[in-house]
Parts: C-alpha cells; structure tokens; sequence
C-alpha cells in the first residue's frame, strides 16, 4: 500500500530547490519550504563558494549542520561550525565563504521576499504554482 502523504508533512529533497546567489560555477543551493510566516532554506553551499555581503528586513537564524564557513554578520568575522547558531537582526549586513562546504538550515521571519520570488518561479517551472 502507498504511504499516504499529508499536507502537514514534507521530505527536504521534495522541496524546489534554488540557487540563492546565481552564481553558475559555486552556486549556494537551497530547498524551500515556505507558510503563511516563516521561509525556512535547507542549504548547501559548496567549498569555495561566496555568499556575498547583504541585508534584508527579514530576521534570519542560521543552524550550521555540516562543515564550515567563515561567516560575517555586522561588525564580526568569525567561523561557524556544525552545532553554531548565528541570528542576523533585520537589517544587519551579513554574508560569508566556506572552504570546505557546508550545510545548514535558515529560518527567516518573515519570509524574504526575493527568496519567495525565486521559490514561485520554480514552481512555475515545475508546473506547480
């Protein structure tokens, strides 16, 4: 008997999955699950991939799974290791780079807007709006 699947429940690799900073060559690759008021990016970016410097209103909490990355929020520098939490106010510049690769979760409240574009355009490509 098929396994019944419920509204309430997803698998990450179901998720569309994104390339958050459009870079070809090093993307930084996210599935997406989005509701009413959280965003949240399973994401993975490779070694030697950048994620710029950037801001948005939307508050943001990064759970660093796997790997490392050398992470900047305001003012700071400093690394980020499997089991670290980073909380990016609103506003506050952040960004980094990973040598090794990482993998993470963030949670963004509310939803950022430009990821929720790029999550309604691969629906649209997957034919799923």
């Amino acid at each position: 008997m098929a396994e019944k699947k419920s509204q309430y429940c997803f698998r990450i690799e179901d998720l569309p999955r994104v390339n958050l900073t459009g870079d070809e060559k090093l993307p930084s690759m996210a599935n997406l699950l989005l509701s009413d008021r959280l965003l949240i990016s399973f994401i993975e970016n490779p070694a030697g991939c950048v994620f710029p410097i950037h801001s948005h209103e939307s508050e943001q909490i990064l759970i660093m799974l796997e790997g490392e990355e050398e992470h900047v929020c305001g003012d700071e520098t400093f690394l980020m290791k499997a089991g670290d939490v980073c909380v990016h106010p609103s506003n506050v510049p952040h960004g980094g780079q990973t040598k090794t690769g990482f993998k993470g979760i963030d949670i963004f409240c509310p939803p950022r807007p430009d990821h929720v574009e790029k999550l309604k355009k691969a629906l649209k490509e997957q034919g799923e709006e």
